[in-house]
């Protein structure tokens, strides 16, 4: 009886202490994931916070281009300049262009970050130093053909997305013509058509096609371009094509020529020229009046 009593008695405090402690392990989990989430939530909000703050910084800084240095005008004799953009900008993109005409690309970060392209006029394109604030650029073998306006552009590609532009006219007097001889291009293509010309260069030289400024890499070495024409290939108003041979001596540019083609329309459209075609519309209203005069006297 004596060890029945102390075995109830026994069971008895075991089922009141068994959820106390099964409790208390319950508010220790709680509490633990709570500190978690406490020291978890700082985090999260300073890296917000970051963020926001970057985004501010970067949306306030300066995004312009402060200075283009191109000369107004380059005398008979000088046969290399030096051109140059400064800035205050956080870009990611800088480029350069005579007319509509990329020649230099400037992209921080890429590889490579520099790239140069042919244009008429400028036998020699060569990087003198591009950074955080300025690009310059030295521009030989110069041309009367190098006559034009040059701009410089930068621009942020990424959020928050910015574009600065400035241009500045060069006129280059008396400079012999150096470009390889560009020929056999027809004046006018339409779709489906092929289009071939013929580029002869100086010796020692390789040479290079572009269509409207990107180069043709599967014809570099070739004398003789052949391409299908395609309406997407034409710009602008008259819809024109530009073809560009040029010369590179040990990887630098060294002369360029190009010629342009018009978009010919195969929609069937009268091709003759204004002055036959009103000729043809006076003598049918002619006969449409002579015709209405004579049945009206019929009647009569």
């Amino acid at each position: 009886m004596l060890a029945a009593a102390i075995f109830d008695r026994f069971s008895s405090n075991i089922a009141k202490r068994t959820p106390d402690r099964f409790t208390f392990r319950i508010r220790t989990r709680q509490i633990g994931r709570e500190q978690c989430s406490a020291r978890a939530r700082p985090d999260a909000m300073l890296v917000i916070a970051l963020v926001f703050l970057t985004s501010i910084f970067v949306e306030a800084r300066p995004f312009n281009i402060t200075h283009l240095v191109v000369p107004e005008i380059v005398p008979p004799g000088l046969q290399e300049v030096e051109i140059e953009c400064r800035y205050d900008a956080n870009f990611t993109l800088l480029n350069w262009f005579k007319g509509s005409n990329e020649f230099f690309r400037y992209k921080p970060g890429a590889a490579p970050s520099t790239r140069s392209f042919p244009i008429l006029g400028v036998g020699r394109v060569e990087l003198v130093a591009c950074g955080p604030t300025a690009c310059r650029l030295k521009l030989g073998a110069l041309t009367e053909d190098a006559t034009g306006l040059y701009r410089c552009d930068i621009e942020r590609d990424v959020p928050p997305y910015r574009f600065a532009t400035r241009k500045a006219y060069m006129e280059v007097h008396g400079h012999v013509h150096r470009k390889p001889l560009l020929d056999g291009l027809a004046e006018e293509f339409g779709e489906g058509d092929e289009m071939k010309a013929y580029c002869r260069g100086a010796p020692d030289t390789e040479l290079r096609w572009y269509i409207n400024g990107r180069e043709l890499e599967e014809l570099r070495g070739s004398t003789v371009l052949k391409k299908t024409s395609s309406r997407l290939l034409y710009l602008g108003i008259p819809p024109m094509v530009t073809v560009q041979c040029a010369e590179y001596k040990f990887g630098k540019l060294f002369g360029s020529n190009q010629e342009k083609a018009r978009w010919k329309d195969h929609t069937g459209q009268d091709e003759r020229p204004q002055e036959q075609r009103n000729k043809s519309d006076v003598l049918k209203l002619h006969s449409i009046f002579v015709c209405v005069l004579s049945l009206y006297l019929i009647k009569l």
